[in-house]
């Protein structure tokens, strides 16, 4: 039988384009990223469905990876509602967001989002961090995009987050990829060494001649 194939393969170049191209290249919002570190956090598992005694503070045993400057899509607006209690009035915010499964982080109910980061607003780093709630992956394939539920979770500082955090990592823009720390900063200095040598090559060239003038 003679071998044939679609010269315009849709369901393919679709796929390709929201599963790798949009999720690389789609309009984000950065944010600070706590996800759990299920092979170095302890579980009490002396009752029946375990767990831990601490979400976070001294008594907890869940350890974190740290993901700086993340992109996530999709941000809804916050919705706000009023739940009276024996403690008073509280006021709770949700909200969803988006990443796709390119970054090889599987994300867990019970991580941690924050969407300020003190070193962009040094001034005023009061803003809430949200817990995430709910994990919907789709579609259910090998490529697929994570869609996480987040509530408030504190409005105080990370502290208590800080101190369970195992390995810190960042998402490197340049190569849409998550990298250790002194592998982005050595990544960055790489960069500033182009840039320069860019503008050096600029300078010398001649328009009259077609040559560089060294």
């Amino acid at each position: 039988m003679q071998n044939w194939e679609r010269l315009y393969e849709y369901i393919h170049e679709y796929q390709r384009l929201t599963l790798e191209y949009y999720a690389r290249h789609g309009v984000a919002f950065l944010t600070t990223y706590w996800n759990i570190n299920k092979d170095t956090t302890v579980w009490d598992d002396d009752q029946m469905f375990g767990g831990a005694y601490e979400r976070t503070g001294d008594l907890s045993g869940i350890k974190w990876d740290k993901y700086l400057l993340l992109p996530v899509y999709f941000s809804e607006e916050i919705s706000t509602a009023f739940d009276g209690s024996e403690f008073g009035l509280i006021k709770e915010q949700e909200t969803s967001i988006v990443f796709p499964s390119l970054y090889g982080i599987t994300p867990y109910a019970g991580d941690i989002v924050k969407f300020e980061s003190e070193f962009l607003q040094s001034s005023d780093d009061t803003y809430p961090i949200f817990k995430v709630t709910g994990v919907e992956p789709y579609p259910n394939t090998e490529k697929r995009y994570w869609k996480l539920r987040c509530k408030v979770y504190e409005s105080k500082g990370t502290e208590k987050v800080e101190a369970k955090t195992e390995d810190t990592y960042v998402f490197f823009d340049y190569d849409k990829k998550v990298h250790t720390v002194e592998e982005a900063e050595s990544l960055a200095k790489m960069l500033v060494k182009d840039e320069e040598l860019k503008i050096n090559l600029v300078d010398m060239w001649n328009d009259n001649s077609g040559l560089l003038e060294i």
